[in-house]
């Protein structure tokens, strides 16, 4: 099979749902900007770790409840079907849209495809961690969304939990158990923290290995089994370091490639002196409707 390499880069543009003339949403009582949300910094061994609790990192498309419908973070409405979203509260609420680990390309296929499957979405799970309100610290909302699930009581509404660590010594247990088993790695929610949009110390995430985005500027032609393929994927990262990742790549990336401009994410391990990051290895293209 060929491969067009003069693909073009485009920019998506968003179109954002907004409360009808003279109403204000719940959502937007808390953020300045609509679909603003809390998003975690990384861990850093200087953290305090008697003032947060830590749950597992999922691995899915997080989403918005508004109480009528699902919406990705950058806004998009998610088609989910009737029977998915039947009896979900109206409280705005935010989580994940999982599939167990190592399920997020099914996560990806189903919660983005505009003709939902009822088929797929029997595999998906919206698990809730926050309730969006600025008015209470996250141990009060956190108990709020306990008692709230568990009347609601439906399977594929579910809550994240969280718990309380002892020391550095847990924490890096946890994460080994969780790593063992092929999760994503674990969060650490200030329990203390009222909810704001942006960065935020008052969530961070820990991983057994970074992952960062770089975005595609090119392709390098592949050698030997791979002449007349993709043999690696010219990426530029953090807008100033381009470098190229083969790892990690399938057959079928190799003869379809990401098109020049898409953000991917990609694994690595450190930087090298000149900044470049070390054994890189692609994981997926970041779906452009997250």
């Amino acid at each position: 099979m060929s491969i067009r390499f003069n693909m073009i880069s485009f920019a998506l543009i968003f179109a954002f749902p907004s409360a009808s003339q003279g109403e204000v949403s719940e959502a937007e009582q808390v953020f300045s900007e609509p679909f603003s949300l809390l998003s975690a910094l990384s861990y850093t061994d200087d953290v305090d770790l008697s003032q947060y609790w830590y749950s597992e990192k999922l691995d899915g498309i997080r989403a918005r409840w508004d109480g009528q419908h699902l919406y990705t973070r950058s806004g998009k409405k998610i088609v989910a079907p009737d029977w998915f979203i039947a009896g979900f509260p109206t409280q705005v609420l935010e989580g994940e849209l999982w599939a167990g680990r190592g399920g997020f390309h099914l996560v990806q296929s189903t919660v983005l495809d505009h003709k939902p499957s009822d088929l797929a979405w029997k595999n998906i799970t919206f698990m809730v961690f926050d309730n969006l309100t600025d008015k209470q610290a996250y141990q009060f909302r956190y108990q709020e969304l306990q008692a709230l699930l568990q009347k609601i009581d439906l399977p594929q509404l579910q809550l994240v939990e969280h718990h309380a660590i002892k020391d550095k010594q847990q924490l890096e247990s946890l994460l080994q158990e969780v790593d063992s088993g092929k999760g994503e790695g674990l969060m650490l929610r200030r329990f203390d923290s009222f909810y704001r949009a942006g960065r935020s110390s008052d969530l961070l995430k820990l991983k057994k290995n970074q992952d960062a985005e770089a975005v595609v500027v090119g392709y390098k032609l592949g050698k030997g089994r791979l002449l007349g393929q993709v043999g690696s994927l010219l990426v530029k990262f953090d807008d100033r370091i381009e470098f190229a990742i083969g790892s990690g790549l399938s057959d079928k990336l190799r003869q379809n490639p990401p098109p020049i401009g898409t953000t991917i994410t990609f694994r690595y391990n450190g930087f090298t002196n000149n900044g470049v990051p070390k054994f890189a290895r692609y994981i997926r293209e970041r779906p452009s409707n997250d």
